[in-house]
């Protein structure tokens, strides 16, 4: 689409015609105005071009855009080439965007038109799971009711198909007031006392897990031989007569015991150290965010284990469920900042010269949040 307006690849339409297509907005990369999740205004934003020959011009009565969102859920495994798929609607927005000027079949060869579709705010992501079992997916539709060519045999109705991508986003969480805490109560018995912090329940991109442990050795014959902290998903594909369950582990992070030095605060040995799983550094296989839609689901949990030597009957096998979701990256985190300044000079520009200065002033957004929330406290703090 080299010679056109920046927009949509040609691979990602249905059939892709150059006597209509699509835009995005001048100096935009995208459709989507604003951040699901994050802004209270989300829209799809462009145009749509038409450009046919003046010896072939469309006659049309009527053109309408369509933003469609749909759940498909594999009902049974009918061989590599035939998928049987039971659909839901999430979403059908349907904006009328021209009408002849008098009813009749209007001739245009040349015809820009833009368009915004207000988004739903509760819309999910869209996403593929299991080899396609189960699909969110989305597409932009232009519905050209045009005069039909009984000599081409070609019908009343003209469809531009374009599939979207939907992406959520949150903000950075908040620090939690207590980090979530496991601790050993009476580890004389087992030769092993813990204490092991969880910086938060909530993760994503700039933000990574990241797990504290303090080990207290009472039996000298006990050694540490690895910690592992992994990152494990769960998903859940089903209808009321068909559902399946699957796991696995995005990624593990290994840390030998060898490589942690060994502290005498007391009578007894001590290991202490940090563990950071990055996301999606430290991934593997392929990470789906944190999810529930009508039928399908992703969940995610932190899994932390802890193994010891031969001489040590137990080892620590502690999991805690969390969320993994789409953030801000630098790029956006920026522009989004950027819009709110903007935002707040045009607030303060129209307001009435009589409007008191007392009134609560417009949100703020606080920058380099992603670097100030992901460290954990000391243990002298908890």
């Amino acid at each position: 689409m080299a010679n056109l307006v920046k927009g949509p690849s040609q691979t990602l339409y249905k059939e892709f015609n150059p006597t209509a297509y699509f835009s995005y907005q001048p100096g935009r990369k995208s459709f989507q105005q604003g951040y699901l999740g994050i802004t209270n205004n989300v829209s799809i934003v462009g145009s749509l071009h038409i450009r046919n020959p003046a010896n072939q011009p469309l006659y049309a009565k009527r053109i309408q855009i369509s933003f469609l969102g749909t759940e498909y859920i594999q009902l049974q495994e009918t061989g590599p080439k035939v998928l049987t798929y039971s659909t839901n609607s999430i979403c059908k927005i349907i904006i009328e965007l021209w009408t002849s000027p008098n009813d009749d079949y209007y001739e245009i060869h040349d015809m820009d038109l833009p368009f915004e579709i207000p988004l739903p705010l509760d819309l999910p992501s869209s996403l593929t799971l299991n080899k396609e079992r189960g699909k969110i997916q989305y597409s932009l539709r232009a519905i050209i009711s045009k005069k039909p060519s009984i000599k081409h045999f070609r019908g009343s109705t003209k469809i531009i198909q374009c599939a979207y991508t939907v992406d959520r986003y949150t903000l950075p969480p908040l620090p939690l007031p207590v980090p979530k805490q496991w601790t050993k109560e009476s580890p004389m018995k087992r030769g092993i006392g813990y204490e092991i912090l969880l910086n938060n329940t909530v993760f994503g991109p700039r933000y990574p897990i990241v797990v504290r442990l303090k080990l207290t050795f009472y039996d000298t014959l006990v050694s540490l031989e690895d910690i592992v902290v992994g990152l494990k998903e769960y998903t859940f594909i089903g209808t009321p007569s068909d559902s399946k369950n699957k796991s696995k582990y995005i990624g593990r992070k290994f840390v030998k015991g060898k490589q942690i030095p060994m502290t005498s605060e007391s009578q007894y040995s001590q290991f202490i150290t940090d563990v950071k799983f990055s996301i999606p550094e430290d991934c593997i296989g392929k990470l789906s965010w944190s999810t529930e839609g009508l039928n399908i689901k992703v969940t995610h949990k932190v899994k932390i284990k802890v193994k010891f030597g031969l001489f040590s009957k137990y080892n620590i096998n502690l999991e805690a469920p969390v969320k993994i979701l789409n953030m801000l990256s630098v790029e956006e985190e920026a522009y989004l900042a950027a819009e709110i300044l903007h935002q707040q000079e045009i607030s303060r520009y129209s307001e009435p010269e009589t409007q008191s200065n007392t009134n609560t002033p417009p949100p703020t957004y606080e920058p380099d949040w992603f670097a100030n929330q992901t460290s954990l406290p000391d243990y002298s703090s908890i």
